[in-house]
């Protein structure tokens, strides 16, 4: 999230405001009993709306005018129903959120700007926010991520055959440009929504190529995943991106901003936020090793040398695994055994490299001599992408991660299909 000590001194929040709402306090006494929108048997406020339209003023840097005031607030309006449908779906099964839960977020949120908790919310209160609006936002939030994880993980499952498919598509994409991307992401409810969502997509655009923050933005207004991280995908290579949306991608600089990009579920806008050119050489690789060595002394002849080259040699097609290695060290007389995890091949002598350059998890090198021994290294796991390719855990975490997300907006189609919804505004 934005500094907020930087939002405060930078916004003017409340003359930014001025133009577009009543002076709080007035605001509150008129309109805490007017309704801006029914969500089955719940109510929201036009205070509720007014408290947490300031709230994403203050943390995107939204411009607010006479043009987009209604736009914003519809916007935010849109947003505050869904949370409500969240919101009463835990009730429904029992879910609770508890008030620890919610300090513990803001807690958080105030020391990531370097404020108290009090400080924090005494700020809110200056700036004429409800700390209860900040509070909802969280409780909704919170809620749905206990709903997801009771009623949907179970319907996540990622196979072998899916990670390696991943890995391989990501080994092709190596030395590609990549682009470190953040998204907002407006769900399509139904077909005939789809103008209405463009628009609002197309809103957020503008609002965004204006100077709003666009991670404030995405907390604000994406439903995607993402949002919570301020809309951060990652790194990225543009033909690993699904096909929709790859064109548009490819097109923009670092810094630019999408137009909304129409896909199946919704709309994407897509931020590049920097561009990097990777180049893997064999150099690169990284090893994990067991070494076996007979030290070697200081004025020892060449004989004696080759004596212990052949002693290992004699050895070696005994190893098949590290495993082996360690149990043959341990057995010959003088040697020792060193594991040694994370090694990049560049970064050892010439004559290592050499040994080990075409060798593969499970083959050992021949023996190498040196001033002080002779080694025998055998090669445990190995990763030619220097690093480059995510662990076989975290492409589950992420193909886990992007089939949770999924399901999760068709649960919220559902819930708003079968709500009823009477917006007053």
């Amino acid at each position: 999230m934005p500094s907020i000590r930087r939002l405060l001194n930078a916004l003017g929040l409340a003359v930014a405001l001025a133009a577009m709402l009543p002076p709080a306090g007035a605001w509150a006494q008129q309109n805490t009993m007017r309704i801006a929108a029914i969500v089955n048997d719940d109510l929201i406020s036009v205070y509720d709306l007014e408290s947490r339209v300031r709230w994403v003023v203050l943390t995107t840097g939204i411009k607010v005018d006479n043009q987009n005031q209604r736009r914003i607030i519809q916007q935010v309006l849109r947003e505050m129903v869904d949370e409500r449908l969240r919101l009463q779906e835990a009730d429904r099964l029992g879910i609770r959120v508890t008030d620890r839960e919610i300090d513990q977020e803001i807690e958080g949120l105030a020391s990531r700007n370097n404020l108290s908790m009090d400080q924090f919310l005494a700020q809110l209160t200056q700036r004429n926010v409800d700390p209860n609006a900040v509070r909802s936002l969280i409780k909704a939030s919170l809620a749905w991520g206990k709903v997801a994880r009771r009623q949907l993980r179970r319907q996540v499952e990622v196979t072998d055959e899916e990670v390696d498919e991943t890995l391989d598509r990501l080994r092709e994409s190596l030395n590609e440009p990549q682009k470190r991307l953040q998204e907002i992401f407006l769900t399509l409810n139904s077909p005939d929504q789809e103008e209405e969502t463009l628009q609002t997509a197309e809103r957020i655009v503008q609002q965004a190529r204006e100077g709003a923050e666009f991670s404030g933005l995405a907390r604000a207004f994406s439903q995607s995943n993402s949002a919570s991280e301020g809309g951060e995908v990652g790194w990225v290579s543009v033909s690993q991106m699904p096909p929709e949306l790859q064109e548009d991608v490819r097109n923009l600089g670092a810094g630019q901003i999408s137009d909304p990009i129409k896909t199946f579920s919704g709309f994407y806008i897509l931020r590049v936020a920097e561009i990097r050119q990777r180049s893997i050489s064999v150099g690169d690789s990284k090893l994990s090793i067991y070494q076996i060595a007979l030290p070697l002394a200081a004025n020892s002849s060449d004989e004696q040398q080759q004596a212990m080259i052949d002693l290992l040699e004699q050895i070696r097609p005994s190893i098949g695994s590290c495993e082996d290695a360690e149990a043959v060290a341990s057995q010959v007389e003088g040697a020792t055994g060193v594991a040694a995890d994370e090694i990049r091949l560049g970064d050892m002598s010439p004559n290592l490299q050499e040994a080990l350059a075409n060798l593969q998890p499970g083959q050992t090198s021949v023996p190498v001599a040196t001033q002080r021994a002779a080694l025998m290294l055998t090669v445990c796991s190995r990763d030619d992408t220097g690093g480059a390719l995510p662990s076989r855990d975290q492409i589950i975490n992420k193909i886990g991660s992007d089939r949770m997300e999924l399901l999760q907006r068709r649960y919220m189609r559902d819930l708003r299909r079968e709500a009823f919804i009477d917006i007053r505004l």
